[in-house]
């Protein structure tokens, strides 16, 4: 009987740190995902609130995404234009664990270079920039994943600010 019950035991044990390495990295891209959203919620606070940049209240704040390892928090304040230019970065954020932004869509149009998503006073709706154009879409997906296309997350925004994670 106590070597039924060690062989019991060994099997679960096997099948548990089997599961562990997918476990750990499915609970690692969902946390990813939520540390995006709360960026663009940052965004958002910012953008809606009153926050000086060089002088100026009324200056829109978004985060721009690229396929890769990193995305920016930004102030609009350099021309005004509604999208990510060189030299309005405020912070920058870097993507671990093998993870990565490994797709950007515009409604269903997947395969962006750039997504920019911008909030101005004193709305909370958001602004696009797709590609480094100003667009309407009525949704935005930032997609994250590491890997296999099995274990992928998708931020999505809507032009009302809501954001959900997918």
């Amino acid at each position: 009987e106590l070597l039924v019950c060690i062989a019991i035991i060994a099997i679960i044990s096997a099948v548990v740190l089997a599961r562990y390495k997918s476990f750990n990295s499915s609970i690692l891209l969902r946390d990813l995902a939520y540390e995006v959203a709360l960026s663009i919620r940052e965004a958002q606070v910012y953008g809606v609130s009153v926050r000086s940049t060089a002088g100026s209240f009324n200056v829109a704040y978004g985060m721009h995404f690229t396929a890769g390892t990193t995305y920016t928090l930004f102030a609009d304040n350099a021309q005004a234009n509604g999208r990510y230019d060189a030299g309005e970065a405020i912070a920058s954020y870097t993507i671990g664990q093998q993870n990565t932004v490994v797709d950007l869509c515009a409604n269903t149009t997947c395969g962006l270079t750039s997504l920019d998503v911008l909030f101005k006073r004193p709305e909370p709706d958001a602004l696009f920039a797709v590609n480094g154009a100003v667009a309407t879409p009525s949704t935005v997906s930032i997609v994250v994943g590491s890997g296999t296309e099995s274990n992928r997350r998708a931020v999505r925004v809507w032009t009302t600010g809501q954001l959900s994670i997918e």
